[in-house]
Parts: structure tokens; sequence; C-alpha cells
């Protein structure tokens, strides 16, 4: 089920705080990049589990991921994987550097934070972003 169509409609009616991304793969010929989320926040609001939503991101023209250099060296017993992939920032940079050298108008600038609020762990420019429910 379709829940949003646009970045501004997933920004103003849902919070990813907290939520874990699961999975991560590319649809549509390479263009489009999908993220699987557990999202937590139905919990909060009295759920009795949470929702598994997807969130596309359409005609993707740049995709970056960065992981932190310090966590790289630990071993698989001190990594919690979860904590890595768990949302603590969402938000579509509008005053990007990335915008301006792309010029391209219709070109959103996406920002997921997962360890920190510093670094993001996944810049996206992408036409449009939309957000759907999914049984699994």
């Amino acid at each position: 089920m379709l829940l949003a169509t646009n970045i501004n409609d997933v920004l103003e009616n849902f919070d990813f705080t907290d939520s874990i991304v699961t999975e991560i793969k590319w649809e549509k010929q390479l263009l489009d990049l999908v993220l699987l989320v557990d999202y937590y926040w139905d919990l909060q609001e009295g759920c009795a589990e949470t929702r598994m939503l997807k969130l596309t991101f359409r005609n993707c023209v740049k995709a970056d991921f960065q992981l932190k250099r310090d966590i790289l060296p630990l071993s698989n017993e001190l990594v919690n994987s979860e904590s890595c992939y768990t949302i603590v920032l969402f938000k579509a940079n509008e005053t990007s550097q990335l915008l301006e050298q792309y010029g391209i108008d219709r070109l959103k600038h996406i920002e997921l934070f997962t360890l920190d609020y510093s670094t993001a762990w996944l810049s996206i420019l992408c036409d449009e972003v939309t957000l759907e429910h999914i049984e699994i």
C-alpha cells in the first residue's frame, strides 16, 4: 500500500528515528535504490508489532554509502550490526553543494544518518522518494 508519493509527505508524516534498515537493493535496472525499514514508531503508537516499509529513491544519479572507519577493525562480537543500520536522522538537504554541482532542479538530496549526526551513512541524489507498506 502506497503511503507517500514525495519527499515532503514522507518527512511530514513519518519519523524514522530508531527504525532499522533491514535490506538495501537496486531496482528498475539499477536506477531506483530501495531500503526496507523496520518502522519502530508503530510500537510507540500502541501497535503490537512494527511495519515493514519500503523507501524507494527514484532515478538515482548518485548514492554514497559511508561506514564509520572506527568500527571496521572491531570483531563481529563487538559490533552490534543492527546499530550500524539504526536510523538516527533522515532529512532532505535543500542547500547542499551536490545540488549546486549537478544543477538539475528536479533532484532531491536525501541524507540518512545511522551511527551519529555528523556523517551521513547514506547520501542520495534522486528525482523523488516514495514510501509504501509491504507484507513480509
